[in-house]
């Protein structure tokens, strides 16, 4: 059997812990966006090792997420 590559491109949200300097929960989403590229370098990191074929993200926004662990109780 032939391997193929093959394409996935859908509207997809990413939940991620990380330790960002001066910001806590109680920060505002503003306080977490001067810390873009650190956020971006770490969640591309995740994810290029994840999938080490490749990805391209076309769009990044980002903010605080104040109920994820309920959210992913779940799954």
């Amino acid at each position: 059997m032939t391997k193929v590559r093959v394409q996935m491109a859908p509207e997809i949200e990413f939940k991620m812990e990380i330790e960002v300097e001066g910001v806590d929960t109680d920060s505002r989403d503003y306080n977490v966006q001067q810390h873009k590229s650190e956020i971006h370098e770490e969640f591309m990191r995740r994810l290029n090792k994840a999938f080490p074929e490749g990805l391209r993200v076309h769009t990044f926004e980002f903010g605080l997420d104040t109920g994820w662990h309920e959210e992913l109780e779940g799954n």
